[in-house]
């Protein structure tokens, strides 16, 4: 009878505990390349935003008519922003992190994702080493390879694992 009952209660546990991790918004930022770096952030919002998850992508979502380094920076730091991943693909993005990483509230939540060949650990690039060395959060990929997870399957993951983990601390 003992059995049955603390058989019952991990159950209601780990239902309440599913239902909690539901209930739990993250807010995350893609960072990235124009044209087909866009298409490809689209693509992953509606990914993660199937999952749950509230995406924002700063050429849709934020305000035209401001500077986007002054409001990215003003909602990256104030607004209730969990990830900002930043696909380093192109000199803009390189520069947006550069921009970026400096802030120290902002530099925590960044993920930087990078082309395996330019990470500062399996490439030629010492780029990212200061960085990971500091937060250790930059991401190697390959979207043509089996070595290493393509940028959309690190994002999606990476996402969901932060919700898990933010709605079990709260």
């Amino acid at each position: 009878m003992d059995l049955e009952k603390a058989r019952n209660r991990i159950k209601r546990e780990l239902t309440e505990l599913a239902e909690r991790v539901k209930e739990t918004p993250i807010i995350v930022v893609l960072l990235g390349a124009g044209n087909k770096g866009l298409k490809k952030r689209k693509s992953i919002k509606e990914i993660l935003e199937r999952e749950g998850v509230i995406c924002l992508i700063p050429e849709e979502d934020f305000p035209k008519e401001v500077s986007p380094s002054i409001i990215e920076e003003a909602i990256f730091r104030k607004a209730d922003v969990d990830l900002i991943f930043v696909n380093v693909g192109s000199w803009g993005s390189a520069t947006e992190f550069a921009q970026l990483v400096r802030i120290k509230e902002v530099a925590q939540k960044l993920r930087v994702l990078t082309h395996y060949k330019y990470h500062p650990l399996y490439g030629r690039s010492k780029s990212y080493l200061t960085y990971m060395a500091l937060y250790g959060h930059v991401y190697a990929y390959s979207n043509c390879g089996k070595i290493f997870p393509t940028d959309s399957e690190i994002i999606v993951t990476l996402a969901k694992r932060f919700r898990e983990i933010k709605a079990m601390l709260t």
